[in-house]
């Protein structure tokens, strides 16, 4: 049996969204849950990182269901990732062989919404997205990697993890919940994981809401919750 959550039977989501199992041509999809996943899925990881959203249906086929090499939200993650003592292996690439470092880095790399969007990269979503079907994904990943600390990148990704643990949603702006000193941590249920927020590290974010230096220094906080949390 898989260990990853089963697509869902159907083509689209009532929102219209695209099931990858179904886009023109299927073979671009995989057994992970999403294909982030297939970058780093460690299930044994220590941390897992969530992001907004993959991709829309256009870079998924151009792509052939992988990232481009040179995206920069990936890069930037790297480097991120290596700030805090770990080290994320290159992302996969279409017709190479994959690289077994993915299934031991310590890292499970997914995102909130397991859907694909239309319009491109930086086309809009909704917060109607990030419902019950997000939710029910989610918490069955973090309940089967059971990491020490999640990181959220950005106000999406920490209010699915929020409300799939039905714990109360954030208040105020999102800069105060990445500045907080202590991370959140989730119901005994999902044995005292840490959930800490930090921006999404995509260039229009680095560029307007919060530039690369301050992000790096975000992260400290996630690498005192994984210290922590060892203890």
């Amino acid at each position: 049996m898989s260990p990853y959550p089963a697509h869902k039977p159907h083509d689209r989501t009532p929102h219209n969204l695209a099931n990858l199992s179904a886009l023109t041509p299927a073979r671009f999809d995989s057994s992970h849950v999403g294909p982030w996943t297939r970058w780093a899925h460690d299930l044994n990881a220590e941390l897992m990182i969530i992001g907004q959203d993959w991709g829309d249906e256009r870079y998924f086929v151009e792509n052939r269901g992988l990232d481009n090499p040179t995206n920069p939200t990936n890069i930037a993650l790297q480097e991120l990732v290596l700030s805090i003592g770990l080290q994320l292996p290159q992302p996969p690439i279409a017709g190479a062989v994959p690289d077994p470092r993915s299934a031991n880095c310590g890292i499970w790399l997914t995102n909130a919404l397991l859907w694909l969007k239309t319009g491109g990269l930086s086309a809009k979503v909704r917060d109607d997205w990030f419902g019950d079907g997000a939710a029910y994904f989610l918490k069955a990943q973090i309940d089967i990697v059971q990491p020490r600390v999640i990181v959220a990148l950005g106000q999406r990704a920490y209010g699915l993890v929020l409300s799939s643990y039905n714990l109360p949603k954030q208040r105020g702006p999102f800069l105060s919940v990445v500045e907080m000193k202590e991370p959140v941590t989730l119901s005994p249920e999902a044995r005292g994981v840490r959930l800490v927020a930090v921006y999404h590290c995509g260039i229009r974010i680095r560029n307007t809401l919060r530039h690369f230096p301050e992000q790096r220094n975000d992260w400290v906080r996630v690498r005192r919750a994984l210290d922590s949390a060892a203890c």
